[in-house]
């Protein structure tokens, strides 16, 4: 599955995959498999997207996004 609300808000404040994964917290190779659709999430990586993001499970990971 793609996230594209992630990648939304990378766009919206202007950070890079690399920064965006720095500032969460996760390895830039995890986020890079994650938004591409190749793996996905341990929920310990999910808590770190939510907490930098400020979104919610169900907007940020929801089906069909």
């Amino acid at each position: 599955m793609k996230y594209s609300v992630i990648e939304k808000y990378m766009i919206d404040h202007n950070l890079s995959l690399r920064e965006f994964a720095r500032r969460c917290g996760v390895p830039s190779s995890t986020m890079c498999r994650l938004l591409n659709g190749e793996t996905e999430p341990a929920k310990g990586t999910i808590d770190k997207i939510l907490m930098e993001t400020g979104l919610s499970y169900e907007v940020c990971f929801r089906e069909g996004t």
